[in-house]
């Protein structure tokens, strides 16, 4: 699949009160890709991600994009606890903020509560909401403009487990509309499932750059053709129930990885659904994710 930039990030160094924080950080962003930002805390996993979202300064460095036009959204790590108004009047409330037009607006909010299943809780003060849903309303006010990009700061941090697959789903769903998105994790265990490359940032730096997570992970590689009338969203919660990984599509092709015990399985489900199988490939694998990383650093050292 072809990669299609969106944003190169060149040499980025930032201090902050002559304590360096970022020192000439360099990689790639592509179009359609769930990237992970990952680190130990105080490693600059949020300031990075506020200088590609716009709302700091670098000391040095650039970032350039290929289309000018990119749309960004982005989403705080704190959630703010007392909004006094319900999802649907603070929703409201933002577009007006962004000066969207008032039929427009209605419309993006209608669509909003459709993909993040909060249609009958429109009218639910945010203050009774749970942690999980109140991320889902952030989310959703970053993304009331038309976003190609979202970058969020720990997303999946101090969720339940049904909070985080909740997310987790949410996002892919957005990354097959079109979104690319970038965030920020310290819990590598949240990873398998959803992202496709990994930056790992330590001492100041990206150590590891570019790693398709399913050269960690193993498995099955699956691509697979789905017919036009096939709706994708019959085949994505399939395939994130049984933890299978969604990799990324060109028109009705979708590429997998999948847990070896789970191949037979799926091939049956995605045939009976007249899915044409095109490749099956086996992936080693790399067991533990932070083991992995230590190791490609003791190589560098």
């Amino acid at each position: 699949m072809e990669l299609i930039p969106i944003m190169e990030v060149r040499n980025i160094t930032k201090h902050y009160k002559n304590k360096i924080v970022l020192e000439n950080v360099s990689f790639s962003i592509y179009a359609n890709q769930i990237i992970a930002l990952v680190g130990k805390n105080g490693s600059g996993k949020s300031t990075l991600l506020k200088i590609i979202g716009g709302l700091i300064k670098s000391d040095s460095g650039e970032l350039y994009k290929p289309a000018s036009s990119l749309k960004m959204g982005y989403v705080p790590e704190i959630t703010p606890s007392h909004i006094p108004f319900t999802i649907e009047e603070y929703l409201t409330h933002m577009g007006k903020i962004r000066g969207i037009d008032k039929q427009r607006l209605r419309q993006r909010i209608e669509g909003l509560l459709e993909t993040f299943h909060l249609q009958e809780d429109r009218r639910t003060a945010i203050a009774a909401l749970s942690k999980g849903m109140k991320q889902k309303v952030i989310i959703m006010q970053s993304m009331i403009e038309e976003t190609d990009f979202l970058l969020l700061d720990e997303p999946l941090s101090g969720l339940d487990p049904k909070a985080q697959n909740d997310v987790e789903t949410i996002l892919l769903t957005l990354k097959q509309r079109g979104v690319s998105i970038i965030f920020t994790c310290h819990e590598t265990k949240l990873l398998e499932n959803l992202v496709d490359r990994l930056l790992w940032i330590k001492n100041h730096q990206i150590v590891q750059n570019s790693i398709p997570l399913h050269t960690i992970i193993g498995g099955n590689k699956l691509v697979f053709q789905i017919l036009a009338q096939t709706s994708l969203r019959e085949v994505l919660p399939l395939m994130k129930i049984q933890q299978q990984r969604y990799l990324g599509s060109n028109a009705n092709e979708i590429e997998a990885i999948v847990k070896p015990e789970d191949t037979d399985k799926l091939l049956r489900e995605l045939l009976q659904r007249e899915a044409s199988i095109k490749k099956l490939l086996p992936i080693e694998n790399n067991k533990n994710l932070y083991n992995y990383f230590e190791r490609g650093e003791n190589r560098r050292q």
